[in-house]
């Protein structure tokens, strides 16, 4: 399941995952990010993944997809996550010039937030 997040900011989109991850799930976050990417300044990304059981395939397709269209409207992304469930939209952000993209435990959760939002 994907629940947003609000972080009272227009640039920062923020996502909660939990369970198992669907196309259909990511699909509806990329169309949004769609509408939001066409803004003149860089967008910001802000995920928690609290019990993910893992991404489907089409949305791991679904995920690339976006990534590859997007390279350049980005500047930041925090992904709160447990080390050891790394998902590959996260190594694949590290990838991207210009991203900085930084990961924090579960524990961490305020202090991702106020670096994503700075």
């Amino acid at each position: 399941m994907v629940q947003p997040i609000d972080l009272h900011s227009d640039r920062i989109v923020a996502y909660q995952f939990s369970g198992k991850i669907t196309a259909d799930e990511i699909k509806s976050i990329a169309d949004l990010l769609d509408k939001k990417t066409d803004r003149t300044e860089k967008m910001r990304f802000y995920a928690e993944y609290t019990t993910a059981d893992g991404v489907t395939p089409k949305a791991i397709w679904e995920d690339l997809k976006f990534d590859l269209s997007h390279l350049t409207d980005f500047d930041k992304a925090a992904f709160v996550i447990d080390s050891d469930v790394l998902g590959l939209s996260a190594q694949v952000a590290n990838l991207v010039p210009g991203l900085e993209v930084k990961y924090f435990k579960p524990d961490e959760q305020a202090q991702a937030r106020q670096w994503v939002m700075n």
